[in-house]
């Protein structure tokens, strides 16, 4: 329990940290999201687990560690919100590998949309070639 509420005082740490203060802002959050990664590995259940993740993933989100990010969405089990970011952020590839892999996980809203978007790019990329 008292690694939860170090992460969390890290958490707040990070944002109290402002925003011009860019390398120290990013460190803050990382540490944080680092924190919140420790505890998901502890963690006594699974949904325990995802929270942690989800957390993490927001901390890294924050400082737009985009890798991050996805990693720890997939960790959380949370497909739909990593195929969301992916698409948010112009990292269409990873969206649609995490609809690939992920599809009966991914909402069906969310999925159709990725496609969509992806098979418009795919063929204006040919166009281009």
């Amino acid at each position: 329990m008292a690694t939860v509420a170090t992460a969390y005082q890290y958490q707040e740490i990070a944002r109290d940290t402002p925003e011009p203060e860019i390398r120290r802002r990013r460190e803050a959050f990382k540490k944080a999201a680092s924190a919140f990664e420790h505890c998901a590995e502890i963690a006594n259940s699974a949904q325990e687990q995802s929270t942690h993740y989800a957390a993490a993933a927001r901390c890294y989100a924050e400082v737009k560690c985009h890798q991050d990010v996805v990693r720890a969405l997939k960790l959380a089990k949370k497909f739909t919100e990593a195929a969301s970011y992916c698409f948010d952020n112009n990292l269409l590839d990873t969206a649609v590998s995490i609809i690939k892999k992920h599809e009966a996980e991914v909402d069906l809203g969310t999925t159709e949309s990725i496609k969509q978007v992806a098979r418009m790019s795919y063929l204006e990329s040919q166009d281009l070639e």
